[in-house]
């Protein structure tokens, strides 16, 4: 499999690194910077809400009411902004992984023995569906599945 990889690195790899670098940095941070915006937003009506009920516009329970709706409001998009950055974190794993494989590939030479600790630096598991096929998951988020 990894001979496999160290000839095609340049077919299979470096696309996959560019597309997922450009792919992480384009949306992520554009959806971030809705949801940063929209919580300020948020804070901004809950204090406009807090000084309407203090001069006596609305009364308590519409207060609170709204006030409710507005802390629930502000809570899912902190929970966005969370999920956003440990996927950016995440992706961020998957690139560093995807580029250090790609700098194995493009500078070695094909294998003829088993390596260890270099099967250990790139593969998360094995699969063995039969004798004759097994699937190969590897820590840059690639699964390859191999014909015996």
């Amino acid at each position: 499999m990894m001979n496999k990889l160290i000839y095609g690195h340049k077919q299979i790899l470096r696309p996959l690194l560019t597309h997922l670098r450009n792919t992480n940095r384009g949306k992520s941070s554009t959806r971030e910077h809705e949801l940063q915006t929209l919580l300020l937003q948020n804070t901004e009506q809950q204090e406009t809400l807090t000084k309407l009920m203090a001069q006596g516009y609305i009364d308590q329970v519409l207060y609170n009411k709204e006030n409710n709706e507005l802390l629930i409001l502000a809570d899912n998009y902190k929970a966005e902004i969370d999920s956003i950055q440990k996927s950016c974190n995440l992706d961020s794993e998957i690139i560093t992984a995807l580029s250090k494989l790609l700098r194995f590939t493009e500078h070695s030479e094909m294998l003829t023995n088993f390596d260890e600790s270099l099967f250990n630096s790139h593969v998360n598991k094995v699969i063995v569906y039969s004798r004759n096929e097994i699937e190969f998951k590897l820590k840059c988020g690639l699964t390859l599945k191999e014909r015996i």
